[in-house]
């Protein structure tokens, strides 16, 4: 284990109770720091010195989400979050958007949790990697919008999560067309359209015209 000086396990820094020291080589002392929340992390002692660092990151996620609500989700109508739950709620329940036979159509809601409270969204976004460059994604497509059936997701993970693509098993794993075709280096388009002419019995179909 690393000796440090004035080592500062068992002390408390905030919401932070130091347990032991990281063996981590690098010139500045590093601490294992378990969190009131539960969250065990690593953080360099002159962050708890300073008192820079006083939780995992809870206490943040917490002041955000009381500034939310103190300054009420009018003052985000113009965000990329609060345009996203708008969009959302859209696709489900105006018949009028151009999307709505693909969502509210066949039966896609939004839970009564996020439905007509914004900062309860906003929350789960925040709390669950929201990006500016990622877009909310349904994890099963016949499922609605929910905590437990919504991620964020690069645009190359919704285009191959989307309800049209072709989706075969092969053992015990089940791809879309294109990515099995990507593992076994296959054009395609030869094999789309052989699979769209034929269908698909087995992974010779894959490989034979």
């Amino acid at each position: 284990m690393k000796t440090v000086k004035n080592d500062l396990t068992g002390r408390r820094f905030g919401r932070l109770t130091v347990v032991g020291v990281d063996d981590r080589n690098t010139r500045k002392t590093y601490y294992y720091c378990q969190c009131d929340c539960g969250t065990v992390k690593s953080i360099r002692s002159d962050g708890l010195l300073s008192g820079a660092v006083q939780s995992c990151g809870c206490m943040k996620r917490e002041q955000d989400k009381a500034n939310l609500t103190a300054n009420h989700k009018h003052k985000m109508s113009r965000t990329r979050p609060y345009e996203i739950w708008q969009g959302m709620k859209k696709r489900c329940y105006n018949p009028n958007d151009a999307r709505y036979d693909r969502y509210g159509g066949r039966g896609i809601k939004v839970c009564d949790e996020w439905r007509e409270d914004f900062s309860a969204f906003y929350s789960w976004a925040i709390e669950n990697g929201y990006a500016d460059n990622l877009t909310i994604d349904r994890i099963d497509n016949d499922k609605g919008y929910s905590p437990d059936n919504c991620r964020w997701a690069d645009a190359e993970t919704q285009c191959r999560n989307r309800s049209t693509n072709i989706n075969i098993t092969i053992g015990n794993a089940t791809k879309t067309l294109k990515e099995w075709c990507e593992i076994f280096e296959l054009e395609y388009r030869t094999i789309n359209a052989r699979y769209k002419r034929n269908g698909f019995k087995g992974i010779d179909d894959l490989f034979h015209c």
